[in-house]
């Protein structure tokens, strides 16, 4: 029985990482139209990500903005703002599937919050416009001239619901309130209205987690199996294998409740594989401390 938990937590470890790593990166994502992109950015909000290639010489910009996690009923929108780094005064490009099955993609000015995102020209020229929607992922993509030569952009990217062929009004709290911030096309480097915050504790949740579940409780595990054979390691041995098991439980509580914080502020986020796996590998630590607890007592 020992055994078998010892596995299955090895094997909960492992997914998560694997799943932990792969939910969240653009890099490495294969465009099934063959395109390729140069350079890409994780979008710290609404599972949204934008691949693109840019042309200092002529200014353009190839850009893929991938919104994945989303519906048939669904509208994205990825967005240049050249005034400021808020909606108001965005140049959007917006796509949703239609009531016949079709991909709509087009254009729109923002004047103000209280848009309805009806087609218009931008202050930029765009071409090459079009969207698709395949495994529950929008992509938008497009080539957009910008009117400057500065290499920094303000970006703003959005989703909402769809009525029949009408696009409704997103949701204004949350993520949908923060996903907007600055990105340099040269560097890569970005920053988001509560970006920075986000990223470090997603950074903290993960280490804690690989730190506890990942290596702590397995060198636990090994000293219970391996040097509990040496009798003169008795009860050396029994203690550093208490001492870790309850280190690796205390930093994995903590791993979890920053995951759990990260949940709560992002609501319209979901990691539905990744969550299962971390309730089930803290079920699992829990009751192998437990039964090290009640073997200590004995």
């Amino acid at each position: 029985m020992a055994r078998m938990l010892e596995l299955v937590l090895s094997l909960s470890i492992l997914m998560s990482m694997i799943f932990s790593s792969t939910a969240q990166s653009c890099k490495g994502y294969a465009f099934s139209s063959n395109k390729i992109f140069r350079a890409c950015n994780d979008l710290p909000y609404l599972n949204s990500y934008l691949h693109w290639n840019y042309d200092s010489s002529s200014n353009k910009l190839q850009i893929a903005y991938r919104h994945t996690g989303i519906t048939s009923s669904r509208w994205v929108s990825w967005a240049i703002n050249p005034t400021s780094t808020g909606m108001a005064g965005s140049q959007a490009l917006v796509a949703f599937q239609q009531t016949d099955g079709t991909m709509r993609a087009y254009t729109s000015p923002i004047s103000s919050y209280q848009t309805s995102l009806q087609e218009g020209k931008l202050s930029f020229d765009v071409s090459d416009l079009s969207a698709t929607l395949a495994n529950n992922e929008i992509i938008i993509f497009a080539t957009i001239g910008l009117s400057n030569t500065s290499t920094t952009v303000n970006q703003v990217w959005q989703d909402g619901a769809v009525s029949g062929d009408a696009i409704q009004v997103h949701a204004t709290s949350g993520a949908n309130v923060q996903s907007m911030g600055t990105l340099n096309l040269l560097s890569g480097e970005s920053s988001s209205t509560g970006g920075n915050d986000r990223i470090r504790k997603r950074n903290i949740h993960g280490v804690l987690n690989a730190v506890s579940w990942g290596i702590l409780l397995p060198i636990g595990a090994l000293i219970a199996r391996y040097l509990k054979v040496f009798k003169s390691a008795d009860p050396a041995w029994f203690y550093l294998h208490i001492s870790c098991q309850s280190i690796a439980y205390i930093v994995g509580v903590a791993g979890w409740g920053t995951g759990l914080k990260l949940g709560s502020e992002s609501a319209s986020i979901q990691y539905d594989a990744h969550r299962t796996i971390g309730i089930i590998l803290f079920c699992l630590g829990t009751l192998q401390v437990f039964r090290s607890a009640s073997k200590a007592k004995t």
